[in-house]
């Protein structure tokens, strides 16, 4: 649903508007869900409808009345032109832009603060693997002049990807020439198995992102080098190596025998270490993830990984 809003952002401006009946194809729950956070906005029940296309009566807009449970917009001349509408087509809805904004930010689980960096482009955050990420309601205000310029001012030099409804070839050749890689906003947003849309932006590579070399104890993410403490590389070096292993979780047990501390206290300072070495907060917890009730797990696909002798 949240592709979905965007759309009808993007083809009619911020201050669109649609009807109960266009929400019907998304399921109750989600709609109720979007107008507690206030994403959804319910306005006033229409009392008027729209002329028949070759209409000659002069009215902006033809009455609605109400005749028991029905509802009919009424034509001036030909009765036979009578509309009978739903109770939802009276519903109307519009959409706050910033809570979308941020709910979209939120789907992705993205690292960082969202900022509106020109009109209609929105920071939302950064990926676990660092890439900035941008909204826009559409490519020409990607490509309007200065913008890119104010992208890289706000992000510095990580790598950006621009997320737009509409993508034209010619608008993607241009962005990809000033360093900015776009998506369209329905291949980036990405119902799960409950349904429920999540922006997915980093899915599995098979490019390797991480490298550890046991014999120079270093190891590497997406080429920053993460100079640990020896007893940090210790425990980072246990959760690589099991990472590849068919059952990638390293158990609370075995980090427990393996250092001699509590699994939840060492895995916090490797986290607190993590950061110390550049990483945001949100990007520690992604790395090193949580497995309830087991353990601990390195959270990329094991062709992601690389361990060298």
């Amino acid at each position: 649903m949240l592709a979905w809003l965007w759309t009808r952002l993007s083809e009619g401006g911020a201050r669109v508007s649609f009807s109960g009946r266009a929400l019907s194809r998304f399921p109750a729950n989600e709609i109720e869900r979007l107008l507690r956070a206030q994403v959804l906005i319910e306005g006033r029940k229409a009392d008027t409808w729209s002329v028949c296309a070759e209409c000659d009566c002069g009215l902006d807009a033809r009455p609605v009345e109400q005749m028991d449970d029905a509802f009919r917009a009424c034509c001036p001349h030909d009765p036979a032109e009578d509309i009978i509408l739903q109770k939802d087509d009276l519903r109307r809805f519009s959409v706050d832009v910033d809570r979308l904004v941020a709910r979209t930010a939120a789907s992705g689980n993205l690292g960082g603060a969202v900022a509106c960096i020109a009109d209609g482009v929105w920071l939302l955050g950064e990926t676990p693997s660092g890439h900035a990420v941008v909204l826009s309601f559409d490519t020409e205000n990607l490509a309007a002049p200065g913008v890119v310029m104010a992208i890289r001012a706000a992000v510095g030099p990580k790598p950006i990807m621009a997320i737009v409804h509409d993508l034209s070839a010619t608008i993607a050749v241009r962005l990809r020439e000033v360093g900015v890689e776009p998506h369209e906003i329905a291949a980036v947003l990405k119902a799960g198995s409950d349904g429920t849309e999540r922006l997915v932006l980093d899915p599995p590579s098979s490019l390797p992102r991480l490298f550890m070399t046991l014999s120079a104890q270093s190891v590497t993410l997406d080429g920053r080098r993460l100079d640990l403490p020896t007893q940090m590389y210790a425990l980072f070096r246990l959760l690589i190596e099991q990472s590849v292993k068919r059952d990638p979780v390293l158990k609370n047990q075995e980090i427990e025998t393996q250092t001699g501390r509590p699994p939840n206290q060492i895995i916090r300072d490797l986290r607190k270490a993590l950061v110390g070495c550049g990483l945001t907060s949100d990007q520690t917890k992604a790395l090193v993830a949580t497995v309830h009730a087991r353990g601990y797990r390195i959270g990329l696909d094991p062709a992601e990984v690389v361990i060298e002798p």
